[in-house]
């Protein structure tokens, strides 16, 4: 399957772009995201993470920085890649790109459960629930969030067209301060008749008993934030050096109004605000502000460290292939992680070793992945390289034909509804 689906490279347009076109600091933020997530992922298979990090919550707040990076560069790319050619050819030119993404995410979350299954993690009845999305596969939840925000990406697309940015920021900002609210609404007991709707309110709108978070509503703060700053990087690639150094200072503004908004949201109840809820899961699980304002501060300092690359140099390929190739990266580390996940009975120390081995075969896979992947390797004359790379695309483009066939279904179902209509977007933009 392409390995162009953020977590992976941004997309086809945009990795076709001449190096001078493209947005190095996009890639590089996107290694730095794959990283801190399959680091994370490694420290949970030998259990080391219960053990020793979580003891240790700033170090814990940074590794964890992983899914709002993940949700706020899936912004950035709604911006940079699929804004610009929706505003050129019309919404209808990308929705079925998108839909086509959002079946590719959410096959891969399904397929996790083989691994799942095989070691015993799960029942039947859950994984069943798992591929409906109302239940949680082990380490693979943010392609869940994926595959629904590529769904609601020509919508959000819609929006920004007509209304621009602004509303967006302000509309997902209000959502957040709603939070004292949010806790009092009721959702449906989650007890066996009501179990899938009360995981589907919990995930979609961040409302019953708080177990898997962030919700997708409140997730468009990350989303409008990333959107935002995809703008300020399409800007950084002005020619004119007065532009990029508003970027700068825009940057900064970022920073400092996402900074207020953590220390405004810092005493917002009902949870208590502390280090240990901010890097764990509690304030996560209860979409908590602070959580999104502090996520989304982290992700901005370390894009906006990022930007400062303007070359990639000859090493820049092989620096960020896990951003490259953090789809199949993130699908088939966390596979072989689920495999060996187990109680390790050795000390911390050894454990932490080990940890460091399953990040090496995970980033191994990851590198034979992106040599099969090679535009050349049809006809590479290395036999073993040329025989792989023709087996992966025998078994990978029925499969990518068929998502794309459904893709180009569900769009032409919705052809009808007028906010598709490329006409319509396009005159309101008049």
């Amino acid at each position: 399957m392409r390995d162009n689906v953020p977590p992976g490279r941004s997309d086809r347009e945009y990795a076709a772009m001449p190096p001078g076109r493209k947005i190095l600091g996009l890639d590089i933020a996107r290694t730095v995201a794959i990283t801190l997530a399959m680091l994370n992922h490694s420290f949970i298979a030998t259990n080391v993470w219960e053990d020793f990090f979580e003891q240790k919550p700033h170090f814990a707040f940074v590794v964890r920085l992983a899914t709002p990076m993940f949700i706020i560069l899936f912004g950035a790319l709604l911006e940079v890649v699929y804004r610009n050619r929706a505003d050129r050819d019309g919404i209808q030119s990308v929705t079925a790109r998108l839909f086509e993404r959002a079946f590719l995410c959410w096959l891969l979350y399904a397929l996790t459960l083989i691994p799942v299954l095989w070691m015993g993690r799960l029942s039947l009845k859950s994984a069943f629930f798992g591929a409906l999305l109302a239940g949680k596969i082990p380490l693979s939840d943010i392609l869940r969030y994926y595959a629904i925000l590529f769904f609601l990406a020509p919508l959000i697309l819609v929006a920004r067209l007509r209304w621009g940015l602004a509303p967006l920021l302000i509309a997902s900002t209000a959502i957040l301060l709603l939070h004292p609210l949010f806790v009092l609404l009721p959702a449906p007991p989650p007890n066996f008749a009501h179990y899938v709707p009360a995981r589907l309110a919990d995930l979609l709108l961040g409302i019953g008993d708080a177990v898997a978070g962030p919700s997708v509503l409140h997730s468009l703060f990350f989303v409008a934030v990333g959107m935002l700053i995809g703008w300020l990087l399409s800007e950084d690639r002005s020619a004119d050096a007065e532009v990029r150094k508003s970027v700068t200072r825009r940057f900064l503004l970022l920073c400092g109004a996402l900074g207020v908004g953590a220390l405004a949201t810092y005493f917002m109840g009902p949870e208590k605000v502390t280090a240990e809820t901010a890097a764990g899961m509690v304030l996560r699980n209860a979409n908590h502000p602070f959580y999104f304002f502090c996520g989304a501060l982290g992700t901005a300092m370390i894009v906006a460290l990022c930007r400062s690359v303007r070359q990639g140099g000859p090493g820049f390929e092989r620096a960020t292939m896990l951003g490259r190739r953090s789809l199949f990266t993130f699908s088939a580390g966390n596979a072989f992680l689920i495999f060996v996940t187990r109680d390790y009975d050795q000390s911390i120390p050894e454990r932490l070793l080990l940890s460091g081995l399953f990040f090496v075969v995970v980033v191994g896979l990851a590198a034979l992945y992106d040599i099969v992947m090679q535009p050349d390797t049809l006809t590479s004359p290395n036999p073993v390289v040329r025989v792989s790379s023709r087996w992966w695309r025998a078994i990978t483009d029925p499969v990518n034909r068929l998502l794309r066939a459904a893709a180009l279904r569900l769009t032409s179902l919705l052809s009808w509804v007028p906010i598709f209509s490329q006409r319509e977007v396009q005159s309101s933009q008049r």
